[in-house]
């Protein structure tokens, strides 16, 4: 059942959000009439559509700052319809709205870039109301392109500290639903394999669908540096998910916001510490951080509470876990020059649940 909300309660419409465009796309008629009307209350402009098909020739006709869109469709589906957007409109923003035994398609639906979601029926429309000011905020600023849901989720502002109450809504509902925080988890999971000219970088992770799940993420720098991180969603809480995608937040943000060309692992860990220090959801977490010189041929490792085994150039060496990412991290030393040479390769284990496998390695042409 969809609950009403009480027109006389609602703000008056803020001067600066209205005239903006939106695009509902939903099947439902009972969703698509009560959304548009708390819509219009705040002053946007609402432009319905049905389906999928329909909501590609409403955002071609009218040009909307926004997109919203269930993800189950007749003609063409939620999917299909994110897809297309991110093809033709890359730079339009969109927030799914999906009723909650859908969550794996929307983590299929995050790899195309939408910047929120919320389960339906949605019993507060403010946190709507929330979801759609902070994208459209981005989308002015012409932050859109450059941040992710977890971004919006975490309302990370010019170096701001995140709080609680701007994602409680999402969390609630990932803790209550253990199996849609996985499946949202391993989707954030990137490419196995990528390269810059002449290296190679290639993951492998194998884990137990039983537990919360190892997370990898990385980046390419323009000076030659490979920066990356892993970390253990399943914590003593078992309240590791805030924590994970705070580090994903964060971590993205740290690197929009390098100053330097030259990334620093402690710097990171700061930020993160003091980031979990503000949110009472994110609980220390297992982690390690990792930075590639591949100009210099080195690699340094930041434990924080992961233990690892590294191997190269006949040489191996263990990792030991130290102080957990959100207690103390920054006591940890830094594992600092091990060689890469021609390659290297970095594990990890968690005993009955999990393996994970790191290769860095100059590709020979032959």
């Amino acid at each position: 059942m969809y609950k009403l909300y009480q027109t006389a309660t609602l703000p008056s419409a803020d001067r600066s959000i209205q005239e903006k465009r939106i695009a509902l796309i939903d099947d439902d008629p009972i969703f698509r009439c009560i959304t548009s009307e708390y819509l219009k209350a705040q002053g946007y402009l609402v432009h319905e559509a049905n389906d999928g098909l329909e909501g590609l020739r409403v955002i071609r006709d009218v040009s909307p700052e926004l997109v919203i869109c269930d993800l189950s469709m007749p003609v063409m589906d939620g999917i299909e319809l994110v897809a297309e957007i991110s093809l033709e409109y890359p730079s339009l923003p969109v927030i799914v709205v999906s009723a909650t035994d859908e969550m794996s398609d929307v983590a299929q639906a995050l790899k195309f870039g939408i910047k929120d979601f919320l389960p339906k029926p949605i019993s507060n429309f403010g946190n709507l109301g929330k979801a759609i000011e902070s994208t459209l905020h981005d989308a002015d600023n012409y932050l859109c392109d450059q941040r992710d849901f977890s971004s919006q989720w975490f309302r990370i502002d010019s170096g701001d500290m995140p709080e609680d109450q701007e994602l409680h809504w999402h969390l609630e509902y990932l803790q209550n639903n253990p199996n849609a925080a996985k499946d949202l988890l391993h989707a954030l999971l990137p490419e196995k394999d990528t390269a810059q000219g002449q290296w190679k970088c290639a993951y492998r992770l194998l884990q137990s669908t039983d537990t919360m799940p190892l997370i990898f993420d990385y980046a390419w720098l323009m000076n030659g540096q490979f920066i990356f991180y892993l970390v253990d969603s399943q914590n003593e809480t078992n309240n590791g998910v805030a924590a994970t995608l705070l580090v994903r937040a964060l971590f993205n943000d740290y690197l929009r916001n390098l100053k330097s060309f030259n990334a620093d692992l402690k710097d990171i860990a700061e930020l993160l510490e003091n980031g979990m220090s503000c949110m009472a959801s994110a609980d220390p977490v297992r982690s390690l951080f990792g930075l590639a010189d591949l100009s210099e041929g080195t690699l340094d490792i930041l434990p924080a509470g992961l233990q690892a085994q590294w191997a190269g150039s006949g040489k191996n060496k263990h990792i030991f876990a130290g102080n957990l990412l959100g207690s103390q991290s920054l006591k940890n030393a830094v594992v600092k020059d091990l060689p890469i040479h021609e390659s290297c390769k970095l594990t990890m284990s968690r005993l009955g649940s999990s393996s994970f496998s790191f290769d860095i390695y100059r590709n020979r042409i032959t």
